[in-house]
């Protein structure tokens, strides 16, 4: 675990702006505002927004680490730079949806994303969206969706920012951003570079004579460019083009007790979308264009293994929504279609899959009673999938509204990977798509406008497991195998109050969870009724910041507990409470320049 390896990270923070980077937070706010009524809507709780004022305290980490600090997510990192991939609440990594602008960037051959190829540095909105609420999305969160995206500034100002990140084990992170806009036109720019050698002490359980040991072949050199583009054709239509380009070379640790082999891979992504919106008086439209090209290379010299990835996927999406402001109602829906072709040396031939969707979500406000009904189908090829509907309501309770709750049910499901299904050897063709549903209740009550309590209990279950498993000649093959059970509590505290001529702000936050097998059709399989590995029964978090005039001065301290490495139980790696503080310092402007300089220790 990252938080146990890398003990000191110093930060350093320049930041060179034509605008205070705090003023982004009101257009952001007014975004995230409006992406709470119009495409989330009912049980908006079980969604976490981070907006940019959040996310300056975050500075010089990267999306995994910030995630990681979330509520009801687990992140299983190896190193900077290295893999990184999420959970929400139990689920796999390929349960875990991730959208980039719109458009769901999971692998179509691994089936899952990695948050080391998308820096936080080039967004200014975040939503976490849990269980099912990350329906309206799309397909395929069993556990929720990560929602990232980069809203188009007009303030008519020029902003320039520049930030030099270095840290112990050979952490290096240079970041260059540019936006320039007028009224009607908006153009940013932006480039980082971020290098780590990840050689920091562990604790090798394997070796009893040499136990702390330096990590080897784990460096790690990545460089990331972005070009974005929004116009006003009108007061209500607005189109954007954004562009996105990524070069990876990571080398692959060898894992406990192995030997080094050298592995290394390459990944080459490029993501881009074309946006069109139009905002009328009831009804809004909203049409995107996406194109993703993924190559990707692994090479082992010691075992003579080399294998290369090419994908290409074609997205298209619209949107419409109609507002009901006489009864207070909403209909809104979309249709989808993503094309993938992807190659491989473990493909007997190119693959081609077409996954289509249709969405429709009606929701209706009566007094302090909110309730919504939704329903999708998707199709694999010619094929139908089963419907998924959800179905929610809200109540508000107590003077000024100062308790709502809420339940929602829900059925999800998800499409095995073209690994699952083409690779040579172990692939199945006929693998079923995993399916399941989750029920959950959710409550916030607010005691005054300055605290407030929120907690959300939730039961599901997820049939047709897809694991890879030996068969009886001891070839790995993908199988429906399991049906997996998933409940837990997430609870969270939030105040603040004035202290003389500052504001101090605190929150904390607990969830528990297990997932553990129902059923196998493995015989004797050790795994029923045992926690998923990798997947810790208690997890924490606790922040303050304390602000005074130009100065901010914060502290994080987070819990995860122990979580087991094997499917019975018997191993398992410690809990570990790693803590983040630092201290931003801006200046007044200059000029209309203003200056920011921070100092971070991580993982303290």
């Amino acid at each position: 675990m990252l938080g146990s390896c890398t003990r000191i990270v110093f930060t350093t923070f320049l930041l060179l702006l034509f605008d205070c980077v705090y003023s982004q937070s009101d257009t952001l706010k007014e975004h995230l505002v409006i992406e709470r009524k119009v495409i989330e809507g009912i049980n908006t709780f079980s969604s976490v927004e981070i907006d940019s004022a959040s996310l300056s305290k975050y500075f010089g980490q990267t999306s995994e680490e910030l995630l990681g600090k979330s509520s009801g997510l687990y992140v299983k990192q190896y190193g900077p730079g290295n893999l990184a991939t999420i959970s929400i609440r139990g689920s796999s990594a390929s349960q875990t949806q991730l959208f980039w602008n719109g458009i769901p960037v999971n692998s179509p051959t691994l089936g899952s994303s990695d948050l080391a190829l998308l820096p936080i540095d080039f967004f200014n909105s975040l939503t976490i969206r849990k269980g099912g609420s990350s329906l309206s999305s799309g397909s395929g969160g069993i556990g929720g969706a990560i929602c990232l995206s980069s809203e188009p500034n007009f303030d008519e100002q020029l902003h320039l920012s520049a930030e030099q990140v270095l840290g112990s084990f050979g952490i290096k992170r240079t970041i260059l951003k540019l936006n320039h806009s007028s009224k009607n036109l908006s153009i940013s720019s932006g480039y980082i570079q971020r290098s780590a050698l990840n050689n920091f002490q562990y604790l090798d359980i394997s070796n009893s004579e040499q136990p702390s040991l330096s990590r080897e072949n784990a460096s790690t050199n990545q460089h990331f460019f972005m070009q974005e583009a929004a116009l006003k054709i009108n007061q209500n239509s607005q189109l954007e083009a954004k562009l996105n380009y990524v070069d990876s070379w990571r080398q692959i640790p060898p894992v406990l007790g192995a030997t080094n082999n050298g592995e290394f891979q390459r990944d080459k992504q490029l993501k881009s979308v074309l946006i069109f919106s139009n905002n009328g008086k009831s009804f809004l439209h909203n049409v995107k264009l996406g194109f993703i090209r993924e190559k990707m290379s692994y090479n082992d010299t010691a075992n003579e293994i080399f294998s290369n990835f090419l994908t290409n996927s074609f997205h298209s999406t619209y949107r419409m929504t109609k507002v009901l402001s006489r009864i207070k109602a909403k209909l809104q829906g979309f249709i989808s279609s993503r094309i993938d072709r992807a190659s491989s040396d473990y493909y007997v031939n190119l693959i081609t899959q077409n996954v289509s969707s249709a969405f429709v979500k009606w929701e209706h406000e009566i007094n302090r009673f909110e309730y919504h009904f939704s329903i999708r189908q998707e199709m694999l090829g010619p094929e139908l999938l089963p419907f998924t509907p959800s179905f929610g309501i809200e109540q508000t309770f107590l003077k000024d509204d100062r308790w709502n709750t809420a339940f929602n049910v829900s059925i999800t499901n998800r499409i095995p990977s073209l690994n699952d299904r083409f690779w040579v050897p172990g692939g199945n063709i006929d693998l079923l798509p995993e399916n399941g549903f989750e029920v959950e209740h959710n409550n916030r009550l607010y005691f005054s406008e300055k605290f407030i309590v929120s907690a959300a209990i939730f039961y599901g279950q997820t049939s047709n497991w897809i694991l890879w498993t030996p068969n009886s000649s001891g070839d790995w093959s993908a199988e429906n195998v399991k049906e997996v059970q998933r409940y837990g509590l997430e609870t969270k505290m939030e105040t603040y109050f004035f202290v003389r001529n500052g504001k101090i702000d605190l929150s904390a936050q607990y969830n528990y969870l297990n997932v553990s097998a129902l059923s196998s059709d493995v015989p004797n399989d050790a795994s029923i009724g045992k926690q998923l590995i990798y997947v810790p029964f208690h997890q924490g978090q606790f922040d303050v910041s304390f602000v005074h005039k130009n100065v901010t001065v914060f502290y994080s301290q987070a819990y995860v507990g122990k979580v087991f490495i094997d499917r019975t139980n018997s191993s398992y790696l410690p809990h570990y409470y790693p803590a983040d503080c630092g201290i931003n310092w801006s200046s007044k402007y200059i000029s209309g320049k203003q200056l920011v300089v921070g100092i971070k220790i991580n993982n303290i």
